[in-house]
């Protein structure tokens, strides 16, 4: 039996999905464990330190990559380039070497009601805009008794991520591409925060609650104009519970941050060869297009090609995916954006100002990198 730890996204239900059966086809018996997002991380560094028993993970690409390959957690696998993105091959590259088998990517996409922006703003979205153009929308649609201009995503086990675009619309980043050095009390990513947090007068009064569901159930119920959420939350969004999801319109903004879910074989497994089979497996032509369509986010170039007349958002997020900016490759990724997480909510819940977020965060997370190269010496 090969046994797989996975994250509980909507996403991922498509392995599980016993109507669906896709893993009958593989000949051997596969244990899919899907563990909470909030438990998942600490979940997982368990079975890097050997206390709990699994052949396959899923590792949210770039993000935890190089971390978990210095550390010796991932053992290199067999990949096949063929039509998967090469903006998602590289990613799941680390030392010129694959780790990563990717299933689904999570960036940054604007879900919208056309009928609600042609009557408030004379027109739709473009297909990219600015966070700046966002806010504006937002601002001449307003808030009404039955419906918000925004739902936001801001609970606090995603928020740095769901602020990222407006961290960015200074023209800066939260680390220096090259130096890595945490940049976030930058005064113009405290700008960024600021606006994001102004973003929360449009938005439901208790939104920094909001998670996927919430987000889904907003847009599906036309409870928000617009909502932004997850390029792997859209299969979701357009389903037959959505109502008029024709009226649905898709954009993405031009500093869009994107990840590839991925899965990853675990050095201490003893089935290596049947976890790369599987893996070989899961991101199959076919498997990507079924699982793609339930998603709302495949990774091959042919599901989006084959797909593009039945998922509007497509040729969007194919776009997305492609000119995303993916956040640097760092050690200790964990523990600084952590941090950040912690002092985003802290703004974000009126608890202390932007400045002072940013100004603790970068305070903290300067502290594990002197940290970390103390107990290295």
């Amino acid at each position: 039996m090969l046994k797989v730890l996975a994250v509980a996204d909507p996403a991922v239900k498509v392995y599980v999905d016993e109507n669906l059966n896709l893993l009958k086809d593989f000949p051997d018996t596969v244990d899919f464990n899907v563990v909470p997002w909030a438990q998942y991380y600490t979940t997982m560094l368990d079975v890097f330190a050997g206390k709990v028993d699994y052949d396959v993970v899923m590792v949210a690409g770039h993000l935890w990559m190089a971390d978990f390959v210095e550390k010796g957690y991932l053992a290199p696998i067999e990949l096949e380039e063929e039509d998967i993105l090469p903006v998602i091959l590289q990613e799941m590259k680390y030392d010129n070497k694959f780790y990563l088998s990717p299933s689904f990517c999570d960036g940054h996409m604007i879900v919208y009601r056309k009928s609600v922006l042609k009557e408030k703003l004379g027109r739709v979205l473009d297909t990219v805009i600015t966070p700046e153009d966002y806010i504006d929308a937002a601002s001449k649609i307003g808030v009404s008794k039955t419906q918000a201009a925004v739902a936001m995503k801001a609970h606090p086990s995603e928020i740095f991520t769901d602020a990222l675009p407006f961290l960015r619309m200074g023209g800066k980043d939260v680390y220096d591409e090259e130096t890595l050095e945490v940049l976030c009390n930058d005064a113009s990513i405290i700008k960024g925060l600021e606006a994001y947090y102004g973003l929360r007068k449009y938005a439901f009064l208790d939104t920094d609650t909001y998670g996927n569901e919430e987000i889904a159930s907003a847009i599906q119920n036309k409870k928000a104009a617009m909502a932004v959420t997850w390029s792997g939350q859209l299969g979701v969004v357009y389903n037959d519970n959505c109502v008029d999801k024709e009226d649905l319109g898709f954009a993405t903004f031009n500093t869009a941050w994107n990840v590839t879910w991925s899965f990853a074989i675990s050095a201490r497994s003893k089935n290596k060869e049947k976890a790369n089979e599987l893996l070989r497996f899961l991101r199959s032509p076919k498997m990507d297009a079924i699982a793609g369509a339930y998603s709302g986010a495949p990774v091959r170039r042919q599901s989006y090609l084959k797909g593009k007349e039945k998922f509007p958002w497509y040729e969007c997020q194919l776009s997305m995916i492609e000119k995303a900016k993916p956040l640097p490759n760092m050690l200790l990724a964990g523990d600084k954006n952590g941090i950040l997480y912690e002092e985003i909510a802290e703004a974000f819940g009126g608890r202390k100002s932007p400045a002072k977020a940013m100004k603790d965060a970068k305070i903290r997370i300067d502290q594990i990198g002197k940290k970390y190269i103390k107990e290295k010496n």
